[in-house]
């Protein structure tokens, strides 16, 4: 049951990081709106870009997924303010902040599921069943 989480939250952290990667990277006009909202034109949108692309590929292998939650993590919570603080919730913003919870939820869970294989926290949860 454990294994069946683990890769449920991967796949469906992955699901919406795809497109998402897909989008920033090619310059969709949404993307280039938003980034630009944010003053983060053309640089930031690459660079949260690739590092989404470097999650999906780290959630995908079993060994690595730990630290693709972590930047997964670190990632939304990023989105999120932005979010909160300039971007708003209008015109699909909503849809986007949504996606972006369910992502950082994913990767919450995940790094507790992938506790056991996480250099970090192998001594933090190491006394815990």
């Amino acid at each position: 049951m454990k294994k069946i989480l683990d890769w449920t939250v991967r796949i469906i952290a992955v699901a919406i990081l795809i497109p998402a990667f897909y989008f920033k990277l090619s310059g969709a006009d949404r993307s280039i709106a938003t980034f630009s909202a944010l003053d983060a034109e053309p640089f930031g949108r690459y660079v949260v870009g690739f590092a989404e692309l470097a999650v999906v590929l780290l959630l995908l292998v079993p060994q690595t997924s730990w630290l693709g939650a972590m930047i997964g993590a670190v990632i939304m919570i990023g989105a999120i303010g932005s979010h909160i603080s300039v971007l708003g919730f209008q015109d699909g913003a909503g849809v986007s902040f949504v996606l972006a919870l369910v992502v950082l939820v994913c990767s919450i869970v995940e790094i507790y599921a992938s506790k056991d294989r996480n250099p970090i926290f192998t001594k933090i949860f190491a006394n815990q069943t």
